[in-house]
């Protein structure tokens, strides 16, 4: 059996555990309590006022006038998420982290997989664990494998314990409408939806060659997965996640609306991402566009590159060009830039063939250096400087 743990209100609930005067108040995480920043994580007793994740902080603040805003403290959700890894491992060594507050733990060949009631018994050690030790609360599912036991956790919050299996997560969720299922976004479910795929059953028992012509090699995986079939296996962290895709992106201080302005963050934003994947070693080949304006209306564009780079020059030229192709009329609240589609090069990372590519190469290496040194800001690009 597989678990997947999803610590409650996370960023909120350890506020609360470190600050006793918080407890039973409303509290909202966010970026940057004054500024125009989103909603990190709030509070079940702030959500009781409609606030959620992802909210602009500006309107959080109206439908929760007495809530306590705090600013996020990142390093110490980090130590508290590392703290959790270590109690899983006491079930499990097969624990794969899949963001600060979820991990997958695989059960097998561990005592508690001898007995019936064995995951059960696993995911109320670990409640208790969280509880006592952190003052924090979990909610757990448990499945066949890992999608069934991701749904199974979101039944039943906070510190909730469900336990499906495939024929029970079939009845539960076929009637339900297409986006419930994990991995299908709000604009692949439009998609399904013109195609007339309007629930999870409809997505089991649609043609798979009809989805493959319209999602790719994606069709086919969603059809599996509204059986409740998932073949990915759960990947020990230890043995390492490769990362999928790596992005920035920034709220800005007012709506703007003057392009060379917004070009010259696109071209910071994209520095920052080659930068972190040269850090890191990889490389990617789709460049993606976030672009939301003053009235939340949220564009997102991608294009796919003729060869996999991280050179930031490459990056931040595709992306300014897609931003030229869907720039509207209206001023713009944030813009983002991600590089998906993402490989660590295979026996290590290949010299440039000409004299004046290996000479750029060369140059960026010493960038990269100098900023180790003396921080982000000591080289900029000019037209960042907008």
């Amino acid at each position: 059996m597989i678990l997947h743990v999803d610590m409650d209100a996370f960023f909120a609930s350890v506020e609360q555990a470190s600050n006793p005067r918080l407890l039973g108040r409303p509290v909202v995480v966010c970026g940057d309590p004054d500024r125009r920043g989103t909603v990190a994580t709030a509070s079940y007793e702030a959500r009781v006022f409609g606030v959620h994740s992802g909210m602009p902080t500006g309107e959080a603040r109206r439908l929760c006038p007495d809530g306590v805003f705090l600013e996020g403290q990142p390093e110490k959700y980090r130590s508290v998420s590392v703290y959790l890894l270590e109690l899983y491992k006491r079930i499990t060594p097969a624990v794969e982290p899949f963001s600060i507050d979820e991990a997958f733990l695989d059960l097998g060949g561990t005592a508690y997989d001898a007995s019936e009631d064995g995951a059960e018994r696993a995911a109320r050690t670990l409640q208790r664990w969280a509880h006592e030790r952190l003052g924090l609360s979990a909610t757990v599912g448990i499945g066949p494998n890992k999608l069934v036991a991701k749904m199974a956790s979101g039944i039943d919050k906070p510190r909730g314990l469900t336990r499906l299996e495939e024929d029970e997560f079939r009845r539960m969720f076929w009637p339900q409408p297409v986006a419930a299922l994990w991995g299908i976004g709000l604009q692949t479910a439009q998609a399904l939806e013109r195609l007339g795929v309007r629930t999870v059953g409809d997505l089991a028992h649609f043609p798979e060659a009809r989805l493959a012509g319209a999602f790719g090699v994606n069709g086919p995986r969603m059809k599996v997965a509204a059986w409740g079939q998932d073949p990915s296996p759960v990947v020990p962290y230890y043995e390492g996640v490769d990362a999928r895709s790596m992005g920035h992106e920034f709220t800005l201080l007012k709506d703007l609306g003057e392009n060379d302005v917004l070009e010259g963050l696109l071209v910071r934003l994209a520095d920052q991402v080659g930068r972190r994947m040269r850090k890191e070693g990889y490389l990617g080949r789709v460049v993606v566009l976030k672009l939301r304006y003053a009235d939340y209306e949220t564009l997102l564009r991608q294009r796919a590159l003729a060869d996999f780079t991280d050179d930031e020059s490459v990056i931040q030229q595709v992306a300014r060009r897609l931003f030229r192709e869907n720039r509207g009329r209206k001023p713009v609240r944030l813009l983002g830039v991600t590089m998906a589609g993402l490989e660590r090069p295979h026996g290590g990372e290949q010299p440039p063939l000409f004299e004046r590519d290996r000479r750029a190469r060369a140059l960026t290496r010493g960038i990269d250096r100098v900023r180790d040194l003396y921080g982000e800001r000591a080289v900029l690009r000019a037209a960042a400087l907008r």
